[in-house]
């Protein structure tokens, strides 16, 4: 587990299209310009308006968490696990990471989308303090088929 960097942006980019092509997980839907992608989410990092964090396997990584537009007070994250490593700890460790910063930085809270049946996730969250704040019905357009509806989570940074 280390901070993420400029050097991990490629092998993100390619995690997020193996999740992305399982087609449940995440909101990006496949097929993307790997590209164009890697080009935006190095952008991000070096203008510092993301922070993450990388998971790996030895030289691979295995997964990502990375939180959005970090000057809102309430940022957001997006988190992906190869599907190889999930149910080992990865998303929880990776999420300890995001909370410590969140801490650190002064922020009341991080935020989330997920879809409502991703229940692996969603018991994720909740053991780790998330609590649901609103369900937006058809909120995630898709090219495939109708929109999505998302859950919106939440977890304050203090305890308590």
């Amino acid at each position: 587990m280390r901070p993420e960097g400029e050097r991990d942006v490629d092998a993100a980019v390619k995690l997020l299209a193996e999740v992305t092509i399982e087609g449940t997980g995440v909101a990006t839907q496949w097929p993307f310009d790997l590209g164009a992608r890697a080009r935006t989410a190095r952008d991000a990092l070096l203008q510092r308006r993301n922070v993450g964090w990388v998971a790996l396997d030895g030289h691979r990584l295995v997964g990502e968490l990375v939180v959005f537009e970090i000057d809102r007070d309430e940022p957001e994250f997006g988190m992906i696990v190869a599907a190889t490593h999930r149910r080992r700890g990865i998303g929880a460790a990776l999420l300890e990471h995001a909370i410590a910063w969140a801490q650190a930085a002064g922020k009341p809270a991080l935020a989330l989308r997920v879809f409502p049946e991703n229940l692996g996730a969603r018991a994720l969250y909740e053991r780790l303090g998330f609590v649901e704040v609103e369900l937006q019905r058809g909120a995630v357009a898709r090219r495939d088929g109708p929109p999505r509806d998302a859950l919106i989570m939440r977890r304050p940074s203090a305890p308590g």
